[in-house]
């Protein structure tokens, strides 16, 4: 029953009409800043608010959360495993769907095979405790252990009676998300902060990643399994078993025979884009039913049983208990049936959403001989992707009372409806594109319009433009032209160019100096010419420099350096080399003398010939075309990408309204492309018209001089 599912929290039953604001954001530390603001504010007190987050967040049974690669996934295996216990039945605190039973007194105190499960009263209470003054994840987790009651089933119990809940984008953007945990939209108020992110998170939510190594691997545990029961198997189970391992094999000769019009193409390309039906005809698995197999290996759970059957003897010492994935897209735990990835992906190729492709792509032997870059492809890959998500957020659209996207680079609007919102609702579109215009032609600190269908609010920074410095710089030092597009980016004159700018530069800035690179390879590039000219170790004289670890988990540790050596009184500052893009460029919080200056170089493109990108472009253009000339053209979200990626790195630097910061834009572009001034926000271009500044070649000395000037003024104040 529904009670049940959702006991009553401090005295208020479900379906009371507690209107609800759900908040949600794309990282848990952007929803604790969230609650600490909330606590700010004179009316926070009184407000319940509930953090709703993961088992690997909540739980307080260190022998579920395991080692700390273990997935959340594994971790809600372990923890519904333990409750089921030797019996199999479901405890009181894990009411299945179906579970059709009413409570009874025992179960108030029946033990459960997790002793935080143990007393359903404990649990109760700590819901209670929870809604007393605004929590974040960290603060439920600890009243958990505190109790020694579950912090996870705990805030689940608290959703009822709260006003205030504040979930990570997942479980707001997955309707089987909410659904799990309780949580309904209806009549709420919804809220995504950094809304910029959504299009991205709902593509992640619908995609799936398949590589040869992994087909291997299962094909490896399904054989073993077979040979291993055969005799003991009933004839419907070897049929599947059969079917199953003809379509890892058909995946397989796929997978290792890179089509020749790829290879021989002039292009270097090595990924080519098919519909699901398109892929399963060129695999020769048209007549083969994906629907029964998959509702087999459902029912018979076989992805968990094949877990024992892992040729042990293929893997890699670093595998072990102890393993870190970090950012290896290739990763596979141990603790991850092969088994599961291939039937994710078959359930994402059987799906019913019109916009689904699958990527495949090969790695290019030439490239990966010569590429010391991080996350360059390593094995033929099956990419399922979602090329228009806006199917997924149209529940969230429907079910609540009103939604606010909220960020700091969600202009154009039009770019945002034409990700967020379906081809059916056009006028939102439309609607958006007016919006755009009014606030691009307007010059007020704030601009809103409003609609039967969206209204739109746009305003200044709070920042002051005394506070900001803007350059733009086309030429180095010695007037070599910064030239920053993939053909010429590389080349000895401009990265050495690149490299006497940055030294100018941290002899000009004080404290921390972040510096923002187009990619990953580009970084290395960079780090290996400027090692062999000694350019490193001249920026090393005057400042400390890190560079972005490779893996997440080291991202503290390397902030954690930089930050002690950026704001060290009396000392030379530090240099960060990061990527837009990248692990740093959105998120983390450089404030104060943490950034005093950013250092954007070049432009981000994505790559144009990537398929998923060509596709989404023809989309739009298709779709501009059926709206009368509104909307966005697939080259205009193009640009927007780009923009969008220097924007957010940009903001950065300029945190609360006393900071301060220079932002140095360093290619020729910023100087001669008129749409690409246009694109940065109003107030890092402040009262400076493109046509007044044409060319930033007012000479290098000048910029550095303004630069000097800007410090020294703020320095004084």
């Amino acid at each position: 029953s529904s009670s049940q599912l959702h006991p009553t929290v401090g005295s208020v039953q479900p379906g009371s009409g507690v209107r609800k604001i759900v908040y949600a954001a794309r990282t848990h530390s952007q929803l604790s800043q969230f609650v600490g603001e909330l606590r700010r504010t004179a009316w926070g007190a009184d407000l319940r608010v509930v953090a709703l987050g993961g088992r690997k967040l909540l739980c307080g049974n260190k022998d579920v959360l395991g080692p700390k690669h273990r997935s959340e996934k594994l971790i809600t295996e372990k923890c519904l495993d333990l409750q089921k216990g030797k019996s199999g039945k479901s405890t009181a605190m894990t009411p299945t769907a179906g579970d059709k039973r009413k409570s009874t007194k025992s179960d108030a105190a029946s033990t459960s095979g997790c002793p935080l499960l143990s007393s359903r009263e404990a649990v109760s209470s700590l819901a209670v405790h929870v809604l007393a003054r605004p929590s974040d994840i960290e603060d439920i987790g600890s009243l958990g252990k505190a109790s020694h009651a579950c912090a996870y089933y705990a805030s689940r119990g608290s959703l009822t009676a709260a006003e205030v809940v504040v979930v990570p984008y997942n479980t707001l953007l997955s309707t089987q998300a909410r659904a799990a945990v309780g949580l309904s939209l209806r009549n709420a108020l919804v809220v995504v902060d950094e809304a910029h992110n959504v299009p991205e998170a709902l593509r992640s939510l619908s995609s799936s990643r398949l590589t040869l190594p992994v087909i291997k691997a299962a094909t490896e545990q399904l054989t073993a399994y077979t040979r291993r029961y055969a005799s003991r198997l009933a004839g419907r189970n070897l049929f599947y078993l059969g079917q199953i391992r003809r379509c890892l094999s058909a995946m397989m000769r796929y997978l290792n025979k890179k089509p020749v019009a790829l290879t021989l193409s002039p292009s270097n390309a090595s990924s080519k884009m098919l519909s699901g039906t398109e892929l399963l005809f060129a695999m020769k698995l048209d007549n083969l039913n994906l629907f029964k197999i998959l509702r087999y290996l459902e029912r018979s759970r076989l992805s968990q049983k094949l877990l024992g059957f892992i040729n042990h003897g293929q893997r890699s010492a670093e595998q072990d208990d102890n393993a870190d994935e970090g950012d290896d897209p290739d990763f596979v735990s141990k603790h991850v049936s092969s088994l599961s990835i291939v039937q994710t992906f078959l359930s994402c190729l059987t799906g019913s959403h019109r916009e689904g492709k699958v990527v495949v792509e090969w790695p290019d032997d030439e490239a990966n001989a010569s590429l010391h870059s991080r996350g360059a492809l390593q094995h033929p890959t099956f990419r399922y992707v979602l090329l228009n998500p806006a199917a997924h957020f149209t529940d969230v659209l429907d079910e609540a009372y009103a939604v606010i996207l909220a960020g700091g680079t969600l202009r154009p609007f039009s770019h945002v409806a034409a990700e967020l919102v379906t081809s059916s609702d056009a006028d939102i579109i439309v609607a958006a594109s007016k919006a755009e215009a009014i606030a691009a032609s307007s010059n007020d600190s704030s601009v809103s319009a409003i609609s039967a269908d969206i209204t739109t609010f746009t305003c200044d920074h709070v920042v002051s433009s005394s506070h900001v410095h803007t350059t733009r710089l086309g030429v180095g030092p010695t007037a070599i032209k910064l030239d920053f597009r993939h053909a010429s980016r590389t080349s000895d004159a401009v990265c050495d160019e690149l490299g006497r700018t940055l030294v100018n530069l941290v002899n000009v800035v004080p404290a921390g100096l972040v510096v923002f690179l187009p990619s990953y390879s580009y970084e290395a590039h960079l780090m290996r010419r400027w090692g062999q000219t000694k350019i490193l170790e001249e920026a090393k004289k005057r400042k400390r420099v890190y560079r972005e670890p490779k893996n997440s988990r080291d991202v503290e540790k390397v902030l954690e350096a930089y930050s002690r050596h950026a704001v060290a009184v009396g000392g030379g500052g530090a240099v960060l080399f990061s990527v837009v893009g990248g692990k740093m460029s959105e998120g983390i919080n450089f404030a104060n003398d943490m950034a005093r200056c950013v250092l954007v170089v070049g432009l981000p493109y994505p790559d144009i010939t990537d398929p998923e990108m060509q596709e989404k472009m023809k989309s739009l253009d298709k779709q501009f075309k059926e709206n009368g000339g509104t909307g966005i053209t697939g080259q205009s979200y193009y640009h927007n990408l780009c923009m969008r990626a220097v924007n957010q790195s940009v903001g950065r630097a300029i945190r609360h309204a006393q900071d301060y910061a220079a932002v140095v834009l360093a290619d020729a572009r910023y100087s001669s492309d008129p749409r690409i001034w246009r694109a940065l926000p109003k107030w890092l271009r402040g009262d400076d018209a493109f046509e007044q500044s044409r060319g930033g070649r007012e000479g290098f000395s000048k910029a550095m001089s303004g630069l000097r000037c800007f410090f020294q003024e703020r320095r004084g104040d």
